[in-house]
């Protein structure tokens, strides 16, 4: 230590920052004169940790713009039949579903870096889940507001819903509420995608006291965890015969891809300097690929979770990004939440606008596809910088200063 000490005195600079650790208060008597003409902070194990976990993991931000990415060609796919033409790519694009599994174990993995331990008391638990639903809630309620405005619109003018019945009263006040994952709702309604969003409420109610379960165990205890969530998630899978499950049985395909993300983040601190994290991305992605032209689900979400653990585990090491440094696509997984809430308004529109006009998407494919493209990424920027952005960072100004002085330099983490 007393070596790194001077090897730090002799090569610093005028302009030099030097951050202290309470380890290094020994040599400190050595700096001399140093501390007075430099910027010399003193930093304690718990400022630290914060300063670790407040730092945004780039790779991850990356990854949820393919995420994204994913889920919206599957969605095209549905209208414009391209898939055929990707060769063997075609299966991934068949199981794009399973993007919102990884958004699932991105979620569980996310908040157990940055909001791990979160205290077992009343207050601490509301800041949480008011955190929370300030990240969900804004952006849901305004395409839930774009949707009626649509269809009152549209029955003004003559041009009436296919089906009325999905934007009843009903099933608004499920969407309102945020319940139409948890086996309440049984058809296609309103914004339709958001029914992985509530799930993922389901999971921020539940997170305080899954964190400090394992908070209460042995680090290495949650590599128990991973293949009990993986062999229930497995059970999931053969029951259902694959995990494309929405609405009843969503919270089924969630709670163990969540859990395998908490446990994961509790893992990756232990091994992320010496296991090669760049090495089991790349072998995810190998399985991810392999087993899309099988159609296993489980062991694509298993390709998925090791992409995501190799990614993490690269990031935690603070070793050099493998996609992070791409610049659309990190900017895209910023906005990437307003992204998937942009889906059900415009797929309602340009596939109605296509009918209407006989221009069947199967046969003008590329046409259906750029339309998609514009109009999503379009409303994408316009709910993120009008709706998202504003209003997280408004909530958390009351519910979380330091995180809004983040996000107003635009140090997001995920």
């Amino acid at each position: 230590m007393d070596d790194l000490g001077g090897a730090a005195h002799h090569e610093l600079e005028d302009e030099d920052w030097f951050f202290i650790l309470p380890c290094d208060w020994r040599f400190l008597p050595e700096l001399g004169p140093l501390a007075s003409r430099r910027r010399v902070f003193f930093i304690g194990p718990a400022q630290m940790n914060q300063t670790v976990r407040s730092r945004e993991l780039i790779d991850l931000t990356a990854l949820r713009a393919l995420f994204a990415l994913w889920v919206f060609a599957y969605h095209v796919n549905l209208h414009a039949r391209f898939a055929h033409f990707l060769g063997p790519l075609g299966g991934l694009i068949h199981h794009g579903y399973l993007g919102v599994d990884g958004f699932f174990m991105l979620s569980g993995l996310i908040l157990a870096r940055a909001d791990q331990p979160v205290a077992l008391a009343p207050k601490s638990i509301l800041r949480f889940w008011g955190k929370r639903l300030a990240r969900l809630y804004p952006v849901h309620l305004a395409v839930i507001g774009l949707l009626a405005a649509m269809f009152l619109g549209g029955s003004a003018s003559g041009m009436a819903a296919r089906d009325p019945a999905r934007f009843g009263l009903g099933e608004l006040a499920k969407h309102l509420l945020l319940v139409q994952g948890w086996g309440f709702s049984h058809r296609w309604a309103w914004n339709y995608q958001s029914w992985s969003i509530s799930t993922e409420w389901a999971g921020y109610l539940a997170f305080p006291a899954l964190a400090a379960a394992f908070a209460a165990m042995p680090a290495l205890a949650a590599m128990f965890f991973l293949p009990l969530c993986f062999f229930c998630l497995g059970l999931v899978d053969t029951s259902f015969h694959g995990l494309n499950l929405t609405f009843g049985a969503a919270l089924l395909r969630f709670f163990p891809e969540f859990v395998a993300g908490i446990a994961t983040m509790r893992l990756v601190p232990l091994y992320a300097d010496e296991l090669p994290g760049r090495a089991i991305a790349g072998a995810g992605a190998v399985i991810l690929l392999g087993f899309s032209l099988i159609g296993s689900d489980l062991m694509m979400v298993l390709g998925v979770w090791l992409a995501l653990a190799g990614l993490a585990m690269q990031d935690d090491a603070q070793k050099p990004p493998v996609i992070g440094q791409i610049a659309p696509l990190h900017w895209l997984g910023v906005i990437s939440y307003s992204v998937y809430m942009s889906f059900a308004p415009v797929e309602l529109i340009v596939s109605q606008g296509f009918r209407h006009w006989g221009l069947p998407p199967e046969a003008h494919r590329l046409a259906y596809c750029a339309a998609m493209a514009v109009l999503v990424l379009g409303l994408a920027v316009i709910l993120h910088y009008s709706v998202e952005l504003p209003a997280r960072l408004g909530l958390n100004r009351w519910l979380d200063p330091k995180k809004a002085e983040a996000l107003a330099v635009g140090a997001v983490p995920l």
